[in-house]
C-alpha cells in the first residue's frame, strides 16, 4: 500500500541497466510476495452469482478480443501485435492481483485501519516529495535529481510535463508529481487516500491536517481530470453523510465550530492569495478555462485519440480490435493533424472508450454491469447499515468515484491503486452482505 504511487520505478532498468520493454514497479513484486506470504484466504465470502458472471464476461470479452487480430488486424507484423496482446494479458492479470488481495485477505477493523494508515502514510510521502518539487522549479535540485533518476526510470510510463501550461505558454509553476512521473496520475491516487482517512482511527485534528495537506497537492497537481474527480467525490461524500458508528447529530456547539472552520478557511485562502498575487491566485480558474480552449494540445490529444478510436471501434463492433492493439492502429485512422498530438505511444483519452474499441460490445457489456452492480450495492448500503461497515462503505464508493470520474479524460488502467480502490469498494460490500444487508 505503501509503494503503490512509485510507478515511475522500474526495477529491472535499475539493477541491471537494461530496458525489458515492461516496467516492473516495485509495489508489483511487494504484492506477489505478500500473495506468497500470506497463505490460506482469510476470507470466505459467499461472492454473489452476478459477481461471477460479470467476472466471467469480463474475462471472456478480453480473450475473446484477440480474434480482433484478425478480423481487424493493425499495420504491423502479426508477431508484434501478438506479443503486445499477450503482455497486455499479463499486465492485467496482475492488476487483477492487486484488486483480489482485499476480497482475500483483509479482515476485521484492525486491518482495515492498519490498511488506511498505510495509504495515507504513502500519500504523506507523496507530499513530502512534491515540496521538494516545489522548492526545485525548473531546476532540480541535486538530491531531487538523485531521486528522480530512481522514481523515474520506467521510460513507458513517464510523460507529461513537469511545468504548468497555461495561457498558451509555460508558466514558472510546477505541477507537481509526487513519484507517479505524471500528475494526473498522483492526483488518481490522491482520489483514493483522501477518502480513506476516515478509517485511520486518527484523532479528529490529525486527520484535518493530513486532509490539508493532500488537498493542496492535489490542486497543485494542476490535473483538471483529478479536480473534475475530486468534485465527483464531493458530490457522494455530500450524498453519503456521516454514516459512523461513532456519528452523532450535530450541537448548535459543533455546527458554531464548523462555521468558524469554515470561515478561517476562507480567510486564510484570501490572504495566501494577496501575499502571492491576484495573477498567481486566478491560476486554476485560468487552468480550468483552457479545458475549452480549441488549441491546447492536451485537449486536442484527447479529442484525437477519441476520434481514432472511435474508428477503431468501427472496424470490429463486437471482439473489439483486440487489448492492447490500439496504438498500432492510431496512425492510420486519425486525422493528419492528429499524428502530432501524441509524444510517446498512443493511447485513448477515455477508459469506457479504450474498453468499448479494444473488446468491443462485451467488454462495453461487462464494465456497465460492474458499475450498476457496484452502484446498486452501494446504495443499498447508505440506506441499510449506518455502523462501520456503512463507513467503509462510503469511503471506498466516494474513493472509487472520484478514481472513475477521472477516467473519463485518460485510459492508464495499469495503476495498482485503482485496481486497489475497487478491491476495498467489492470488500466493503460483501462485508454489508454479511451483516444481512444484500450488497
Amino acid at each position: 500500500m505503501f509503494t503503490l504511487p512509485w510507478v515511475g520505478a522500474d526495477l529491472i532498468i535499475l539493477l541491471t541497466g537494461r530496458d525489458a520493454g515492461a516496467g516492473l514497479q516495485p509495489s508489483w513484486l511487494l504484492a506477489a510476495g505478500a500473495w506468497l506470504a500470506a497463505g490460506r484466504p482469510r476470507h470466505r465470502w459467499r461472492v454473489p452469482t452476478v459477481w461471477r458472471r460479470v467476472a466471467l464476461l469480463a474475462g471472456a470479452a478480453v480473450l475473446v478480443s484477440g480474434a480482433g487480430l484478425v478480423v481487424a488486424p493493425a499495420p504491423v507484423g502479426w508477431d508484434l501485435a501478438l506479443v503486445r496482446f499477450l503482455k497486455q494479458i499479463l499486465q492485467l492479470a496482475v492488476m487483477a492481483m492487486f484488486m483480489a488481495w482485499p476480497v482475500v485477505h483483509l479482515v476485521g477493523s484492525r486491518e482495515w485501519k492498519r490498511t488506511a494508515q498505510w495509504l495515507v502514510a504513502g500519500a504523506l510521502l507523496q507530499a513530502a516529495y512534491g515540496a521538494l518539487q516545489q522548492v526545485s522549479g525548473a531546476e532540480p535540485l541535486p538530491l531531487l535529481a538523485a531521486l528522480d533518476a530512481v522514481f523515474t526510470s520506467n521510460p513507458s510510463i513517464l510523460s507529461g510535463s513537469t511545468m504548468l501550461y497555461v495561457g498558451d505558454r509555460f508558466v514558472d509553476v510546477p505541477r507537481l508529481r509526487g513519484t507517479a512521473c505524471e500528475p494526473l496520475y498522483l492526483g488518481n491516487y490522491l482520489l483514493l487516500v483522501l477518502p480513506m482517512l476516515v478509517l485511520t482511527g486518527w484523532r479528529r485534528r490529525w486527520r484535518l491536517s493530513a486532509a490539508a495537506v493532500l488537498g493542496l497537492l492535489l490542486l497543485l497537481t494542476w490535473s483538471r481530470g483529478a479536480w473534475l474527480g475530486a468534485g465527483a467525490a464531493w458530490v457522494v461524500a455530500a450524498w453519503w453523510g456521516p454514516r459512523g458508528a461513532a456519528s452523532a447529530p450535530a450541537t448548535p456547539r459543533h455546527r458554531w465550530r464548523r462555521w468558524v472552520a469554515g470561515l478561517a478557511g476562507a480567510s486564510g485562502l484570501i490572504l495566501l492569495a494577496m501575499a502571492a498575487g491576484w495573477e498567481e491566485a486566478g491560476l486554476p480558474l485560468r487552468r480550468l478555462a483552457q479545458s475549452f480552449s480549441h488549441h491546447d494540445w492536451s485537449n486536442l490529444t484527447r479529442l484525437y485519440s477519441v476520434q481514432a478510436a472511435w474508428r477503431a471501434w468501427l472496424l470490429s463492433p463486437v471482439v473489439g480490435i483486440g487489448w492492447g492493439q490500439f496504438g498500432w492502429h492510431f496512425p492510420a485512422l486519425v486525422d493528419p493533424t492528429g499524428l502530432q498530438a501524441m509524444f510517446t505511444w498512443p493511447v485513448v483519452g477515455n477508459l469506457p472508450l479504450l474498453i468499448l474499441c479494444e473488446t468491443g460490445l462485451a467488454g462495453a457489456a461487462a464494465l456497465i454491469w460492474a458499475a450498476a452492480g457496484l452502484a446498486r450495492g452501494v446504495v443499498r448500503a447508505r440506506r441499510e447499515l449506518r455502523s462501520a461497515e456503512g463507513q467503509r462503505v462510503g469511503a471506498c464508493a466516494i474513493a472509487a468515484t472520484g478514481i472513475a470520474v477521472q477516467y473519463l479524460s485518460f485510459s492508464q488502467y495499469n495503476l495498482a491503486h485503482a485496481w486497489v480502490a475497487l478491491g476495498l469498494l467489492a470488500t466493503a460490500l460483501l462485508e454489508a452482505r454479511r451483516t444481512g444487508k444484500p450488497a
